[in-house]
């Protein structure tokens, strides 16, 4: 029987987070007494915009959760994680991580550690990886997901949040129908964590990973079984456990249980805080006016490239932001394409729509990087020039409130919208290739 503990917190408080995160570790049996400790929180698409409250762990959670594992005489605390927009350090600056931790806690930056390959044996798809040795070679593993809906694996919870341990080209390998799933459960095997604590203060539901809506659950969970972890969290959520694929394959082999029968939750309710989470969408036929998409009928990947085109579109189509004609050629058994389809308004993505490369910008990958997919779309958009009704149009749409001048809205919402803030991505991308320059050519003696 394995224990899950949910309990009460409304409020992105530290000084909160680190009692409950207390009596969960306290409740759970690990002891981080005298060890070199290694947190990982999500910051998958790094924001520190009250939008993306429900997309990433929040600096508050993290800030609190050391303090707690300091309290219980840890010997060392290191936070670490990777971006998917460049260096390490530009998820860390996004984030806005810096001064919840600067004091308490050493940051890493898997960019720039070494990495080893990892052996997983009787894998379901793929039997090894290479990763940070950090993360296998730790004292203790914790980890701190943020609770949200996901357009490729269903959820996102603790057993994919392992998944940030990869570069974004690893990471695409095997991310398509039939092997995204797999490599979940594969690659959670490599160091499953000793510790969860998950962020469910506010979780996301609607167009996830990256553009999911806050949702206030106002719990934390956790316990020293990710699966059971995650298997508790998807109720929270309106999933039954048994319909993601990842959790099944790990309960199959014994590394957890889903079932309520052999969990025992300590704490709250679980039925008194679920809800019923808006699950994403990967459709892309008549979701716009504007744009015609030709979708391969013998294969299509949702957790591939048909997922990656609609993650990036949504930039668009949450936001309510003008999207000009487009046509989209995807997939495997398209038939025959029109005569007359404009090249300079056609993408052609992913490696199953190949013999069609020539009708238009084909992004070559199974599936292309996702951060590539979105730049592609962007140049479709986005004019190169702002012209100033665009610049009106763009300013209407910015908050006083929102801490950034009415020009650096702007700036923002031009290429792709969204609520990242590009001065904090640069400083990562000055700092992240400014440490690699420096290493570079610092002298030798």
């Amino acid at each position: 029987m394995e224990k899950v503990f949910v309990y009460q917190q409304k409020e992105y408080d530290p000084a909160g987070i680190r009692e409950v995160a207390r009596e969960i570790i306290d409740g759970s049996g690990v002891s981080p007494k005298g060890k070199s400790v290694f947190v990982k929180p999500s910051f998958v698409y790094p924001s520190h915009s009250p939008a993306t409250v429900g997309v990433v762990t929040q600096p508050p959670f993290v800030r609190g959760v050391v303090q707690a594992l300091l309290d219980l005489g840890a010997r060392k605390v290191m936070v670490g994680e990777d971006s998917v927009l460049g260096p390490s350090r530009a998820a860390f600056y996004a984030m806005g991580i810096y001064p919840y931790i600067h004091d308490i806690a050493t940051p890493i930056y898997f960019d720039e550690e070494r990495h080893k390959m990892v052996d997983v044996p009787n894998p379901v798809i793929q039997g090894s990886f290479v990763v940070p040795a950090i993360w296998p070679e730790a004292d203790l593993f914790v980890s701190l997901p943020k609770i949200k809906v996901n357009q490729f694996a269903k959820v996102t919870l603790s057993v994919k949040n392992n998944l940030g341990f990869q570069r974004q080209g690893p990471r695409v390998h095997n991310h398509n129908d039939g092997t995204l799933q797999e490599k979940i459960a594969d690659l959670y095997r490599v160091r499953p964590p000793d510790l969860v604590l998950a962020d469910s203060i506010v979780a996301g539901e609607g167009q996830g990973p990256m553009l999911a809506r806050p949702y206030e659950l106002g719990v934390m969970v956790g316990g020293a079984n990710g699966v059971a972890v995650d298997a508790v969290a998807c109720r929270l959520m309106g999933f039954d456990p048994f319909e993601i694929d990842h959790l099944c394959y790990l309960e199959d082999a014994g590394i957890g249980p889903l079932s309520d029968r052999d969990i025992e939750v300590v704490g709250e309710k679980v039925s008194d805080f679920a809800h019923d989470f808006d699950r994403p969408s990967t459709q892309l036929v008549g979701i716009h006016p504007n744009l015609r998409v030709f979708q391969g009928s013998e294969r299509c990947c949702t957790n591939g490239c048909r997922g990656m085109v609609r993650c990036a579109l949504d930039a668009w189509l949450e936001n309510n932001a003008p999207l000009r004609e487009m046509n989209i050629i995807v997939g495997k058994g398209v038939g025959d394409l029109p005569k007359k389809l404009p090249r300079a308004r056609t993408l052609v993505v992913g490696d199953c729509a190949v013999e069609h490369a020539s009708r238009g910008h084909f992004i070559r990958g199974c599936p292309p990087r996702p951060m590539r997919t979105a730049m592609t779309l962007a140049s479709f958009q986005t004019p190169l020039i702002v012209t100033p009704s665009r610049y009106r149009d763009l300013a209407s749409t910015h908050q006083p409130d929102s801490g950034i001048s009415k020009a650096e809205h702007v700036f923002n919402q031009w290429m792709i919208p969204n609520p990242m803030l590009y001065r904090d991505i640069g400083k990562g991308y000055v700092a992240g290739y400014g440490w690699k320059a420096a290493k570079f050519f610092r002298p030798v003696f």
